[in-house]
C-alpha cells in the first residue's frame, strides 16, 4: 500500500500549538502520576506531581485513547553497538521536533519562538518550571552551556549546526527560560536541525552536572580527570556525559535527562540487558492530566544473535520492534505467526530510495582510478550492467522496482525520469558506454583493462551486520558485472574501518542506503556532496564544509554550483523558494549521475503487540525522523 508524503519545511514564527499538542490550564485539571510514584510521594523522597511538572506541560493527544499506566516495554539490541535502537524508541525530546505527519516542526520543550527576517537571529521561549530527571531546574542556562561544549574546539564530533566555520555563531541568554542565537550569516534551516536527531545534544548536557567536569565551570577539572584516571578533561567529559559520543549516553545512570525514561541498568560492554524505568519529573501529559509515561519500564535484552532475537518475537516475547529483525526475507514467518504469538503487524514507510546505493569514489587517490570513476559513461556502464529485476526478485522476493538514488514516489520532488534512468538492463549498451569511458581492452580473463594495463577491478567496501541482504545483492552485481568485463569484489569491513578509509581516499566504493527519498532537504549527500556521509565525494564535501582541509579537494564545476544552490536555499527562510532550489540540486544530480541505485526501498512493517495501544500506522522510518520516537511511545500503553 502506498501513502502520500509530504515533507516541507515549517513557517518560520512564533508558535503555540498544534493539532498534536495542546496547551492545559493548570487551573482546568488536576495532574495525576503513575502508581508506582505514590510511595515516593508519599514518604518524601519525590515532591508531589504538581510540583514536578512545568506551569505549562505539553499535552500530548493520544492517538486513539486515553492510556493506563503500567507494564514493561521489552524489545532486545543486536549487540553493544545497537545505541541506536535505545536513541529511537525515547531519545527525541529536542527543543522543537517534528510532528507525527513529519510535515510540520512544533513546540517541545521550547512553547515558542522568533525568527528575524533575515534568519540570524532565532529567540526560543523554554517552558516554565522544566525539571532534569534528578529534579533540577532545566533552564537557558543548560542550553547556553550545552552551545559552549559543542563548540569546543576538542568537541569529537564536527559539521553539527553550531559549529559551522562559515557561520560562527553566538548564543544570549536573556532570562531563565529565554535565550537566543545569533548567527553571522542567515540560517534558514536551523529549525530543521533541531528537530532532528542532531538537536538532542544541546538538551543532554546539564550544566549542574556535567560542569563540574569543564574547565569553563570547574578549575579543577583537569586535576579532577587525572585523579579520575582520564587523560584529559575532555576524556572525562566525553565518559561521564557522552560528549560528542552517542554510544556512551545510556553507560552513566547518573547523568540526568529529559526523556520520558531514564536509566536503571545501563548499557555496558558485559550487559545482558539494558533497563530503563519512568522518569518522575518528565514534563508531558495526555488530556486528562495524568503525567506520561503510561509504561513504567522499557527493559532491552542484549543479543548478537539476530536469530534469537526472530524467536523472541515469534514466541511474544517482544512488544515492539522495527530493527533488525523485520527483514523482507522474515516477513512471511511473521506475518504466519502472528496468532501464535499474539502481536500484528503495522506497516512502515522507509524515507530510503534506494535498497543499495554504490558509491565509487571520485576522490580516489589513484589517479587512474580517479579519472575512471568520474567518467560518467563508465558509471552509466555499470547501471546498465545491472539486472535490477534479478536482484528483486531473489532478495526482496519481488517487492520493489529498479530504482535510482531519486526522491521516492511520495515526495513532492519526485522525477520519474531521475528516478527510472540507466536502470533498464542492457548489456550491449552498456559496454558501448564502458568502451566509450576508455575501457577497450580485456586480459585473458575476460576483464577490461583500465588506461594502465590494470584490470578493471572494484574493491566494495560493506557493513553486513547493518544489512546482511547487501552481501545478496552484491553477489548478484558481481556476476552480472562481469559478463561486461568488470571484476567487482566485496570487501565486507567492520563500521569503524568502513568510516577510517574514507578521509585518506585509498578505497575503491563503498555501500549504503539510499537516504534522502523523502528527507529530501534535510539528507542531500548523494545529490551532491553535502556532509562526511557523502563517501562518494569526501574531499569535496570537506571543501564544502570547511571541514579537514589538509584533505579538502576543490569540487568539479557542477557539484559547486550545487554547494552554491544548497548555500543558498540554508539562507532563505522562504518554503517555497527552498522548494525551488532544492528542485535545481536535483537537476544538476540528474545530469551528473554521481552515484548508482538498485530498487526503490519496500514498505518496511513493525512487529507490535496485540495488546499495546495508541501505536500509528503508517509510520515513516527515517534517521532524521527517529522512528518510533516522534510517535510519542509515551503515550503507548498495555491493554
Amino acid at each position: 500500500m502506498a501513502y502520500a508524503i509530504r515533507v516541507r519545511r515549517s513557517v518560520r514564527h512564533s508558535v503555540l500549538a498544534t493539532s498534536a499538542v495542546m496547551m492545559l490550564s493548570g487551573a482546568a485539571l488536576a495532574a495525576q502520576q503513575a502508581p508506582m510514584l505514590d510511595p515516593l510521594v508519599e514518604d518524601g523522597t519525590l515532591p508531589p506531581v504538581d510540583e514536578r511538572l512545568p506551569d505549562n506541560p505539553l499535552v500530548v493527544e493520544p492517538v486513539d485513547s486515553i492510556g493506563k499506566y503500567g507494564g514493561t516495554w521489552r524489545s532486545g539490541l543486536r549487540g553493544r553497538g545497537d545505541n541506536a535502537w535505545i536513541s529511537r524508541t525515547l531519545n527525541y525530546d529536542g527543543l522543537v521536533r517534528y510532528n507525527r505527519e513529519w510535515d510540520e516542526i512544533i513546540p517541545n520543550l521550547a512553547e515558542s519562538w522568533e525568527v528575524s527576517e533575515d534568519a540570524r537571529q532565532y529567540t526560543f521561549h523554554l517552558r516554565e518550571g522544566l525539571k532534569w530527571s534528578d529534579g533540577t531546574p532545566f533552564t537557558s542556562a543548560d542550553i547556553a552551556f550545552a552551545s559552549e561544549l559543542i563548540q569546543d574546539p576538542n568537541y569529537p564530533v564536527g559539521g553539527l549546526f553550531l559549529t559551522d566555520p562559515g557561520n560562527p555563531v553566538t548564543i544570549e541568554v536573556v532570562d531563565d527560560t529565554t535565550f537566543t542565537y545569533i548567527f553571522e550569516e542567515p540560517n534558514g534551516l536551523l529549525l530543521d536541525e533541531l528537530a532532528g536527531v542532531n538537536g538532542i545534544s544541546l538538551v543532554s548536557l546539564q550544566k549542574a552536572y556535567c560542569g563540574q567536569f569543564s574547565p569553563a565551570v570547574n578549575e579543577n577539572a583537569e586535576q579532577l580527570a587525572k585523579d579520575e584516571g582520564y587523560e584529559s578533561w575532555a576524556f572525562m567529559m566525553e565518559d561521564k556525559c557522552a560528549w560528542g559520543q552517542e554510544t556512551q549516553r545510556w553507560s552513566n545512570p547518573d547523568l540526568p535527562f529529559m526523556n520520558a525514561w531514564v536509566i536503571e541498568e545501563p548499557w555496558t560492554g558485559n550487559a545482558s540487558r539494558v533497563v530503563l524505568e519512568r522518569n518522575p519529573y518528565y514534563w508531558k501529559v495526555d488530556p486528562d492530566g495524568n503525567q506520561l509515561p503510561y509504561i513504567d519500564r522499557l527493559e532491552m535484552r542484549v543479543s548478537e544473535s539476530a536469530e534469537e532475537l526472530t524467536l523472541m518475537a515469534l514466541n511474544g516475547e517482544m512488544d515492539f520492534t522495527d530493527r533488525h529483525i523485520t527483514t523482507v526475507a522474515n516477513r512471511p514467518l511473521f506475518y504466519d505467526g502472528q496468532k501464535e504469538g499474539d502481536y500484528r503487524l503495522g506497516a512502515n514507510v522507509p524515507s530510503q530510495s534506494s535498497t543499495l546505493v554504490l558509491q565509487l569514489n571520485l576522490n580516489h587517490a589513484d589517479p587512474v582510478k580517479a579519472e575512471l570513476y568520474n567518467s560518467k559513461d563508465f558509471r552509466i556502464g555499470l547501471s546498465e550492467a545491472i539486472n535490477r529485476q534479478e536482484i528483486i526478485d531473489a532478495v526482496f522476493t519481488g517487492q520493489g522496482e529498479p530504482y535510482q538514488v531519486a526522491p521516492r514516489p511520495e515526495s513532492q520532488f519526485y522525477d520519474e525520469e531521475m528516478a527510472k534512468q540507466y536502470t533498464d538492463y542492457d548489456p550491449e549498451s552498456a559496454i558501448a558506454h564502458l568502451e566509450s569511458a576508455g575501457l577497450t581492452e580485456t586480459n585473458g580473463q575476460g576483464i577490461r583493462l583500465m588506461r594502465d594495463g590494470r584490470p578493471a577491478t572494484i574493491n566494495v567496501d560493506v557493513i553486513s551486520a547493518f544489512r546482511p541482504e547487501w552481501i545478496d545483492m552484491l553477489e548478484l552485481m558481481s556476476l552480472q558485472l562481469r559478463e561486461v568485463g568488470i571484476d567487482l569484489e566485496i570487501n565486507n569491513i567492520d563500521r569503524t574501518l568502513f568510516y577510517d578509509k574514507r578521509p585518506g581516499g585509498d578505497f575503491d566504493a563503498q555501500v549504503w542506503q539510499g537516504d534522502g527519498g523523502l528527507d529530501v532537504i534535510q539528507e542531500p549527500r548523494y545529490y551532491f556532496p553535502s556532509s562526511d556521509e557523502s563517501a562518494w565525494a569526501f574531499q569535496w564535501q570537506a571543501w564544502f564544509n570547511g571541514t579537514d582541509p589538509e584533505i579538502a579537494s576543490e569540487p568539479a564545476d557542477w557539484a559547486k554550483e550545487q554547494m552554491a544552490l544548497y548555500d543558498r536555499l540554508g539562507a532563505s527562510s522562504d518554503p517555497e523558494e527552498q522548494e525551488d532550489l532544492m528542485r535545481q540540486i536535483l537537476a544538476i544530480a540528474k545530469e551528473n549521475f554521481p552515484v548508482i541505485g538498485v530498487s526503490l526501498a519496500p514498505d518496511g512493517y513493525y512487529i507490535a503487540k496485540n495488546n499495546l495501544r495508541n501505536v500509528y500506522e503508517p509510520m515513516k522510518h527515517a534517521w532524521l525522523f527517529p522512528t518510533p520516537a516522534p510517535y510519542d511511545p509515551q503515550q503507548w500503553y498495555f491493554d
